[in-house]
């Protein structure tokens, strides 16, 4: 009995430890336009990649032996799934907070009709399957 107590205690304080060792899932981005690039003429094709980082567990499928006979527990700890971006939400105005202007699903999008002499400020927002929004920053273009 003691044993088995132990053995409880013992996953319980290690699946504790691996809950502070997750981390929730970044997205991090990188646009294929250098900010603040100067576009020449009236259109122009943004394009972007998203890398998701920290999204699985350190630990899994950790094995505790509390004692050198069989009185062991295993502790399966799973990581989690898989971050699949379903869609991206690109945001794109003349304002620096600029405002929805397509979702896709792809990650590029071409745009027309551009003023010349006007900043562009664009974002990205990743949607995943399950409806987690992952933040781009903030970049702009001029046009000319």
């Amino acid at each position: 009995m003691e044993r088995v107590f132990f053995a409880v205690l013992f996953t319980i304080f290690i699946v504790a430890t691996a809950g502070t060792l997750y981390q929730e899932p970044q997205a991090i981005f990188a646009s294929h336009l250098q900010d603040g690039t100067l576009v020449y003429g009236g259109s122009v094709m943004l394009s972007w990649d998203v890398v998701v980082r920290n999204n699985s567990i350190i630990l899994s499928n950790l094995d505790i032996w509390v004692s050198n006979r069989d009185s062991g527990a295993r502790v399966g700890l799973e990581s989690s799934p898989f971050i699949e971006i379903a869609s991206y939400n690109l945001y794109l105005g003349t304002s620096p907070t600029p405002k929805l202007y397509a979702s896709t699903g792809s990650n590029s999008y071409f745009v027309d009709r551009l003023s010349n002499d006007t900043v562009y400020y664009w974002q990205i927002v990743a949607i995943d399957k399950n409806g987690n929004r992952y933040y781009g920053p903030i970049w702009y273009f001029e046009t000319r």
